[in-house]
């Protein structure tokens, strides 16, 4: 604190001082502005097609480049191909089961996906392709096998060299395709000679079917000559179960009266017919007999159906009715009278008599029935012994059903095996033969063209992205927004050549070769006018109090940060009082580049070796600006740490309205990270192509950490000059 005091006793006035003099009695130190984070949002102005035409812009090249060799490498060979010709032939297969004659039983669709299957992999066989090669002789085709010749050297294949090139070439190029939903095969052949395309595909075919009708001509005689075995044994077994069955037959006496009736099965239907009618007549004159006897015997159902007992009741009733008539009229001793009841009398004797016979003819009946009962059960009890043959019987005749059933289906089957050989039927088809092509199936140079052109741009849109992603710099206003969440964002175009300033390493011991004060130099320079519109953007950044100190940063040399402060402090001066402080004591150049005596500068304040006023120099060619020079390279640059930076910043505030303070790279030293804490704002300065987006973002995330003044602006240092976005249209 004793060297702060100093400090201000050497410049002869303390701040409080100076303020009353120059009319600012309410001056105080601008504190600095809590750094909050900030709020991230999208700029605007920003749509996502401005931002792929931004990516496209500064891609092109590669872009263009790449799509030109897509098209170009198309073309050529496209152009350069030789024609190949593929016709293609459609067959219809029919799944074993389907034909009219047929020693699957005809189960259709049992295996039809599986078939197809095994039908189409047939065609691609190697037993296949070498009948082919032999039988169109390709082994001295040159396409096929390499060599016109032929050779009789066979190898330890079975084929000669020619003959095995062929068959690979065949099997190479034959495709074969099963639709699904239908019983066709496609089949297409490859080569550049369309004949032989076609030859090779039909030849395929042709062996194809007659191999199948081959080999199932060759499973039905084998299934034929089985069969026929099978008869033999078949047929003697058949005749020994008949000659069985017939003489059980004789033996027994049981005769098939038909396929499910015999004389045993009938005679003991018989007799349960005849023992059911017996036991149900007993029962109904039983009932009866319990019901009535002599004295009521006229009561008897039988009784009053009778026609004599019907005519002898009705002459009873007559004689009565007479006989009461003539009592009344002549007496009971009137002979007449006696007559009638003889009459009378007789006529009951009668009928009495009537019905005493229809009763013991029930009983008779009764009697009858019980015999006849029992005489039927003793005739089914004989009948139920026979019966037991009746097992043996059946068995007999099943098996010899059984045996003529598989007999005759046997004998059906071999005739059937007959006639499907001699129908020379191969349940394949063919639907659409192969021909010989009059235009080559493959180059399709339009559709090649096309595709070309439309892979070379989607290729080159995604090179520029794929670029854009992996490209680590910052080219944009974007980008930078993006980075700092700041829509304060100025360009500065880059400087013609030999004006400029370029990096020669970005971490290394050059930075910044010949600052440029283009503002004296080229005041109507799109540059110079860049400048201005930052120099009115940080004036506008508090409308009410404009800031007074701003610190010019950069994340790394090499960016033009010492240019901008330079440019900034002279466009500063021509509207006030304006101080430039180089205090980047590590590598200064400011003073050299305006022409004017270092000394000691502001190395020499801080030792406390001079005072402010003597340090201080006036910038020659420049009205109203001062400059505060770094001095020689100093020994102990971390002085402006110190707060006696704080102190010579608040003393030039009291005779400067604006201060610029040009400072060493932020993430190489802690230099500009301190002296953010002692100014009202910072302008960042980044170089298009340049600056990495972790340096920009590593930057403002260390000046955060350190609670330093707001971020005012971001220049974007360097930018093409023929941007269409940004571009200056000065003479």
């Amino acid at each position: 604190m004793s060297r702060n005091f100093e400090l201000m006793r050497r410049t002869g006035k303390n701040p409080m001082q100076k303020a009353r003099e120059n009319g600012h009695s309410d001056w105080q130190p601008m504190p600095s502005a809590p750094s909050d984070e900030p709020e991230s949002r999208e700029a605007e102005h920003s749509t996502d097609w401005q931002r792929i035409a931004t990516v496209l812009s500064r891609n092109w090249r590669y872009s263009v480049a790449f799509a030109a060799f897509v098209i170009i490498a198309v073309a050529l060979a496209t152009f350069l191909m030789k024609p190949v010709y593929e016709p293609s032939a459609r067959i219809e297969v029919d799944p074993p089961g389907t034909e009219a004659f047929s020693l699957e039983g005809g189960e259709r669709g049992a295996n039809e996906a599986e078939f197809l299957e095994t039908s189409a992999q047939n065609l691609q066989s190697e037993e296949l392709g070498i009948a082919v090669v032999k039988a169109l002789g390709l082994d001295g085709v040159k396409e096929m096998s390499g060599s016109e010749g032929t050779s009789s050297e066979v190898g330890i294949t079975g084929l000669t060299p020619q003959q095995d090139a062929a068959l690979k070439n065949v099997r190479a190029n034959l495709k074969v395709k099963r639709d699904a939903a239908s019983r066709l095969i496609t089949v297409s052949f490859s080569s550049h000679d369309p004949k032989l395309s076609a030859d090779v595909l039909n030849k395929t075919i042709q062996l194809f079917i007659e191999r199948s009708y081959r080999t199932r001509l060759e499973s039905i005689q084998q299934s034929t000559e089985w069969l026929s075995r099978q008869l033999d044994d078949v047929r003697q077994k058949m005749e020994a179960s008949n000659r069985a069955l017939g003489q059980f037959q004789s033996s027994t006496g049981i005769a098939d009266l038909d396929d499910n009736r015999n004389t045993l099965s009938e005679q003991l239907g018989e007799l349960n017919k005849q023992k059911a009618q017996a036991q149900t007549e007993r029962i109904q004159i039983g009932s009866i007999l319990n019901k009535v006897n002599a004295e009521n015997a006229a009561e008897l159902p039988q009784a009053q159906s009778n026609p004599v007992v019907q005519n002898l009741t009705q002459k009873l009733a007559e004689v009565k009715a007479e006989l009461s008539q003539s009592a009344v009229v002549y007496g009971k001793n009137h002979p007449n009278v006696k007559k009638l009841q003889n009459q009378s009398n007789e006529l009951e004797a009668q009928l009495n008599a009537q019905r005493t016979s229809i009763l013991g003819s029930l009983k008779t009946s009764y009697s009858a029935s019980q015999t006849r009962e029992q005489a039927i059960s003793g005739a089914m009890k004989r009948a139920t012994h026979e019966a037991t043959q009746m097992a043996r019987y059946s068995a007999l005749k099943k098996e010899a059903q059984a045996d003529v059933e598989l007999y005759n289906a046997l004998y059906r089957r071999i005739k059937e095996a007959g006639i499907a050989a001699g129908s020379r039927s191969s349940g394949i088809r063919i639907i659409d033969a192969g021909r010989v092509l009059d235009r080559p199936t493959r180059p399709q140079k339009a559709l090649n063209l096309a595709l070309g052109i439309f892979a070379g741009l989607i290729g080159g849109i995604f090179i520029a992205f794929i670029r854009e992603a992996m490209n680590d710099k910052i080219h944009t206003p974007e980008d930078v927004m993006m980075l700092s969440n700041s829509s304060s964002i100025s360009i500065i175009p880059q400087i013609a050549s030999g004006s400029t300033f370029r990096p020669k390493a970005l971490f290394g011991a050059s930075s910044e070769n010949h600052p440029d004060k283009f503002l004296l130099d080229r005041p109507r320079s799109p540059e110079s006018e860049a400048l201005r519109g930052l120099q009115t953007s940080l004036m506008l950044s508090r409308r009410n109090k404009p800031p007074q100190v701003v610190l010019v940063a950069s994340s790394v040399p090499g960016e033009g940060k010492t240019t901008v402060a330079m440019n900034l402090a002279l466009a500063l001066a021509q509207t006030g009082k304006t101080c430039l402080v180089e205090a980047d004591l590590r590598k200064p150049g400011v003073a050299s580049e305006f022409g004017v005596e270092a000394g000691s500068g502001l190395a020499g304040v801080l030792r406390g070796l001079l005072t402010l006023d003597e340090a201080l120099v006036e910038v020659p060619g420049a009205h109203d600006l001062t400059m505060l020079p770094a001095g020689p390279v100093s020994a102990n640059p971390e002085s402006v740490c110190s707060e006696s930076m704080n102190y010579v910043i608040r003393a030039l505030r009291l005779d400067f309205r604006y201060i610029v303070v040009d400072s060493p790279p932020i993430l190489l030293y802690p230099d500009a990270r301190a002296l953010a804490t002692f100014v009202d704002g910072i302008v960042i300065v980044g170089r298009s192509g340049v600056t990495t987006r972790g340096a920009i973002r590593r930057s403002i995330s260390l000046l955060n950490d350190m609670q330093a003044a707001p971020v005012l602006d971001v220049v974007l240092n360097g930018m093409e000059y023929v941007s269409r976005e940004y571009g200056y249209y000065y003479a």
